[in-house]
């Protein structure tokens, strides 16, 4: 075979199968009309190919969704900080402020202060506020935070910042995160 032939060969393999891919594809114009194997409820219901772009991508999502998660925690983290060492400053300075005692407990701030702090950072923070609580993370009593009507509302983080580290740390080692190139070079059309 000459050097022509391989690459009508390898064309005409591409084309054969983006068309078998493309009769499993229910929003396609050339859809077999096959039932899906899973049904609600069972494990694979809901998620993509194994292997495929779709679920790369899930993968990187949610990968950089763990990595903002965890910017957001040790935002509060620094932010809880900065403003105990702020206090410390001024009962040190204020022999009026003697009856108060500043303990190091739970690392807590106000929503008020977060945003104006993190949304110089990310736009998303109360999406990312909702994802740490969905995973155990931070609490707060309301189910959704508005900028200057919740601006009062506390924000604790639940675990100590070393232990929100691994947490995050290893939730971004279990998903295989493989780059995809932008221009679709890889085999799969998904």
């Amino acid at each position: 075979m000459s050097g022509l032939d391989n690459m009508i060969a390898k064309f005409n393999a591409k084309a054969q199968s983006h068309q078998d891919s493309q009769k499993q594809n229910p929003f396609s114009g050339s859809f077999s009309g096959k039932k899906l194997n899973t049904k609600p409820g069972q494990e694979n219901y809901g998620r993509p190919v194994a292997g495929s772009k779709t679920e790369k991508r899930g993968f990187q999502a949610k990968s950089h969704i763990n990595k903002e998660t965890l910017e957001l925690c040790e935002t509060i983290y620094e932010l809880a900080c900065y403003n105990l060492e702020l206090m410390k400053r001024e009962q040190e300075e204020n022999a009026d402020f003697d009856e108060v005692m500043i303990d190091d407990g739970p690392v807590v701030v106000t929503f008020g202060d977060l945003f104006e702090v993190y949304t110089r950072i990310n736009n998303k923070v109360v999406g990312l506020l909702l994802a740490a609580k969905k995973k155990g993370l931070v609490f707060f009593e309301k189910e959704m935070l508005f900028q200057r009507r919740d601006d009062d509302e506390l924000i604790m983080l639940n675990k100590p910042i070393k232990e929100i580290r691994q947490i995050m740390k290893e939730a971004r080692a279990k998903s295989p995160v493989t780059s995809i190139s932008p221009c679709g070079s890889d085999d799969e059309s998904n």
